[in-house]
């Protein structure tokens, strides 16, 4: 069922009341964070040029809240109070396409606006074939003239192929893709005075300039490794760096239940059950820095996952990890295959959190297990490196297989944790959060990629040489840094 007149003007205030953002719910909650985020895409839209902007991210990351930034953005700019239109589409979740189309008509008809309109589409791919609604109106002249930002929590609709992602009817429409803030954000938010990240790559840091920079950091050594304790529980969220951020040392309830029903949400919506999700949280929890395979995943989990059909399989595994991996809850890392010269992947992979709120979340619901830090740090240095070299233009798909992010594994120099970057110029990174290293495993590493740069994550050692680096991990990921809004 369509949304009715009375609820299309009740998600538009600003039509008639000019007071509007003092009873908005995104935007007083924004107002009552101890530190405003970043949100660089609510500047870059262009919202004089008619196109079908795609705004991805996971539940929870402040995608409404944009939404609600662009109506105050577009308002300041002066556009007119009804040439702005904005849905929620939460109340028609899972209904076909044609009630889609027919909302967006109506409150068309509603704002009574002559000229081209901004029309702001929130959680838009909950519809089952919402492209098909947005092509027919952009095709008939509807919305052919309008800007167009859609959001969604999740990019599985991409996996189905050229045909929807709007092939033509973009106009100067861009893909953005919002994800939690980085580690370097995240420090900030809890401690002001530790320096804005630079952002930079594994080789820049190989660099004398990246060194001496490391170096000249030492200084906010504690604050850096508070700031991590704290990140590895928090996640970085903008609810959760809110939180951390007025000196909570646990994420609260409410918090936890609100990303864990949204992760239930997306797991029942394929047909599996309550323990089913339990267990499979529990068992990427379980390999957490190890490699696995489906079947092996498959074989090793509590609880089966069934298909819609009542069969169990490690094709049905691998059907929700990538679920999650689409809904951004996940991500999964392959190996290339030893000896290759291509870029052939293996059948082994990693299965890693996308935010570590998540991992918090699944140890809850692990009795018996405690967490593994150095396979969490491992877990925040594959993210960081992720949303560091992965191209902007694949981050909003590239969840389920990074194309510049891969684990490597040799017969003779063992398993290397991450390689970044295109095969014949990758950046080397293992990580040893350890007190002690052996060193003869760095070697190791250096060796597997002569003339690479290679850095191997540490507890505490800062150690620069011809063939590797020694870099605490609270360092490592405050320097990459990474763009929490990219493009």
């Amino acid at each position: 069922m369509a949304l009715s007149d009375a609820q299309i003007i009740a998600q538009n205030p600003w039509w008639s009341h000019r007071g509007w953002p003092a009873g908005d719910r995104q935007l007083s909650l924004l107002a009552g964070q101890p530190v405003r985020l970043p949100a660089e895409l609510v500047g870059s839209i262009d919202l004089r040029k008619a196109g079908i902007h795609m705004l991805r991210g996971p539940r929870q990351v402040g995608k409404t809240t944009d939404l609600k930034l662009l109506v105050q953005r577009a308002l300041a700019e002066g556009h007119g109070a009804r040439s702005i239109l904005y849905l929620t589409l939460d109340l028609i979740e899972g209904q076909p396409h044609a009630e889609l189309a027919e909302t967006i008509t109506r409150a068309k008809a509603l704002a009574r606006h002559p000229g081209s309109s901004i029309v702001l589409l929130d959680e838009v791919t909950g519809v089952s074939r919402w492209q098909t609604a947005v092509k027919a109106l952009w095709d008939d002249g509807a919305i052919g003239d309008d800007v167009v930002v859609c959001t969604g929590s999740s990019a599985i609709d991409l996996q189905q192929g050229a045909a929807e992602r709007l092939p033509g009817r973009r106009g100067s429409g861009r893909d953005y893709l919002v994800l939690p803030q980085t580690f370097g954000s995240f420090a900030r938010a809890v401690n002001s005075d530790i320096p804005v990240s630079p952002s930079l790559t594994v080789a820049d840091l190989r660099l004398g300039a990246g060194e001496a920079l490391l170096r000249d950091m030492r200084v906010h050594t504690p604050a850096l490794k508070d700031a991590l304790s704290l990140y590895l529980r928090f996640g970085g969220l903008p609810a959760a760096v809110a939180e951390a951020a007025t000196g909570a040392v646990e994420p609260s309830e409410l918090l936890k239940r609100v990303l864990y029903d949204s992760l239930v949400k997306e797991v029942q919506r394929r047909g599996a059950s309550i323990p089913a999700a339990h267990a499979l949280l529990e068992r990427v929890l379980r390999s957490l820095g190890s490699r696995t395979d489906w079947s092996r995943m498959a074989r090793e989990m509590d609880v089966p996952l069934t298909n819609r059909r009542g069969a169990t399989s490690h094709h049905t595994l691998r059907d929700y990890i990538e679920l999650l991996a689409g809904g951004y809850f996940l991500f999964i890392l392959y190996f290339w295959r030893a000896g290759s010269q291509t870029n052939s992947l293996s059948n082994e992979k990693k299965v890693f959190f996308a935010d570590p709120l998540l991992h918090t979340i699944a140890l809850e619901h692990a009795p018996g297990l405690t967490a593994d830090v150095p396979a969490l740090v491992e877990n925040a240095v594959g993210l960081a490196l992720y949303r560091s070299y992965e191209p902007p233009e694949r981050l909003t798909e590239s969840f389920i297989s990074p194309d510049r992010l891969h684990v490597w594994r040799t017969a003779r120099a063992g398993e290397v944790d991450f390689v970044a970057g295109p095969r014949r110029e990758l950046d080397v990174v293992e990580v040893k959060y350890q007190r002690q290293i052996d060193l003869r495993g760095a070697i190791s590493v250096a060796k597997a990629h002569p003339g690479r740069p290679a850095v191997i994550a540490t507890q505490d050692d800062l150690d620069f040489r011809d063939a590797y680096s020694l870099i605490p991990a609270h360092l490592l990921l405050w320097a990459l840094g990474g763009d929490p809004h990219a493009p």
